[in-house]
């Protein structure tokens, strides 16, 4: 358990740093953690994703402990977030063991002089938990629904002045429950009923995913996937089914030339392979070669040889850029706040601000340009967000629609999949969110280009 308590503060004290993200810090442990019981697994998870997950809510209570809450050292609050964590959240753990463990914590951490000062804060939470003055809604609404879902206040206001006092709950609610782990199937080795019936001695339960053909939702698992013979053999990949619905939108056919211009990692890159039946050519880039890298590989073991990958800075002209074909369909899923995934990724919570939209808006804008230029007249070309700000949805189409006059709205009907008027808006776009739909928050729109 201490092991695991010192991963998991590791893991924490480099996503304050701000450096990377926590899915860079998760992968870097990934030897540190993966020989570590089950029980212990589980256990750094919990603790860094819940510890992220409701970090400003902990700040609120420590600072109302505290007598000088402005002078703690900030390694110690992530010891103090960590106990309160645990003490707040995690039932099977003794109150007593969560503050003893904070405490040698303290002392493992060159922060001995702070034992003392831990174990008394956290004495006096046991003793004075209920006496925390929580915000009144009545009275100040941005403080209240930004302290009881654990939301930047700058998120809580704009998400309430967009959604009202109950949605905004509901919002709140959704981003901050454990989410189960989607999974699509990879209809090139084999499909829904097949895979589920393999994986029913792998997890506790696992159900089809409502409005994708190809999804399965998991909840609970007896081992790490990459153990399972299913995975190994290339049977799934882990997606979304908001993710999922992207591709189909976009819908490539068999035989097309089609374009993944920010792959990353190629999951999306994979999915269009087997809505193309894996015939065809599909070029993915980007401009993170580690990425390309691990796709490569990825297609490798999904049984993929259609696409061919390439490392392209879609900002910098380039030679590489000229040489492209003219595509059929293109898919610009851009870089952007990630505001719609925070339920899986919730250290973007403290990640992201106010001046990363505007930000965030300009890149997607001149990544839609450069790919529009590539593709063929009549050809189709989505753009796609993990993120339901308006900055990054309808004011990138906007844009884009007014700097390149010779694309339309492309409204592409979900019917084959799902009910359009579920997901769909009335101006044809994909938009999905967490509280509504059980999925992640994305956007995609589509445009044609007009010969």
């Amino acid at each position: 358990m201490a092991n695991a308590r010192q991963i998991a503060f590791d893991l924490l004290n480099q996503v304050s740093l701000g450096r990377q993200p926590l899915d860079y810090w998760l992968d870097e442990a990934e030897p540190r953690i993966t020989p570590l019981n089950k029980a212990d697994r589980a256990l750094v998870h919990a603790l860094v994703y819940g510890t992220l997950r409701w970090q400003s809510r902990l700040d609120y209570c420590i600072d109302h402990l505290a007598s000088k809450p402005g002078k703690i050292d900030a390694q110690v609050r992530i010891i103090f977030r960590m106990a309160l964590f645990q003490m707040q959240h995690l039932d099977r753990i003794p109150v007593s063991a969560a503050v003893h463990t904070a405490v040698e914590m303290t002392k493992q951490n060159e922060r001995a002089w702070s034992a003392g000062f831990v174990n008394g804060l956290l004495r006096n939470a046991i003793r004075n938990q209920s006496m925390i003055p929580w915000p009144d809604p009545a009275v100040a609404p941005e403080l209240a629904l930004s302290v009881r879902h654990a939301l930047p206040r700058w998120l809580a206001k704009r998400w309430l002045a967009r959604f009202g006092p109950h949605e905004s709950e509901q919002l709140g609610d959704a981003i901050n429950t454990i989410p189960p782990i989607p999974l699509r199937v990879n209809s090139l080795k084999t499909d829904r009923a097949n895979l589920l019936a393999a994986i029913g001695e792998e997890t506790l339960n696992a159900v089809p995913t409502e409005h994708t053909p190809e999804g399965i939702v998991l909840n609970g698992v007896a081992r790490p996937l990459p153990q399972w013979r299913a995975f190994q053999d290339g049977w799934f990949q882990v997606q979304d089914e908001a993710a999922q619905l992207v591709a189909h939108f976009l819908a490539p056919l068999p035989g097309e030339t089609v374009w993944d211009a920010c792959a990353g990692l190629g999951t999306k890159t994979a999915h269009l392979a087997q809505l193309m039946n894996n015939r065809g050519t599909l070029i993915a880039t980007d401009l993170n070669a580690v990425k390309l890298d691990r796709l490569n590989k990825e297609m490798q073991r999904l049984g993929v040889d259609i696409v061919s990958s390439r490392r392209i800075d879609l900002e910098a002209p380039s030679a590489a850029l000229d040489d492209l074909p003219l595509f059929d369909r293109i898919l610009v899923d851009a870089p952007c706040s990630g505001l719609g995934v925070l339920q899986k990724n919730p250290d973007g919570k403290w990640t992201v601000n106010r001046a990363d939209l505007k930000r965030c808006q300009r890149r997607q804008i001149a990544l839609l340009d450069t790919a529009g230029r590539h593709l063929r007249p009549g050809g189709i070309l989505v753009y796609a967000v993990c993120s339901f700000e308006p900055e990054e949805n309808e004011a990138v189409v906007n844009a884009f629609l007014q700097n390149r006059p010779e694309f339309v709205i492309h409204s592409p009907s979900m019917d084959r999949v799902t009910r359009s008027d579920i997901v769909l808006t009335p101006r044809g776009w994909l938009n999905t969110f967490p509280h509504r739909h059980r999925m992640d928050g994305f956007f995609a729109a589509a445009f044609v280009k007009e010969a």
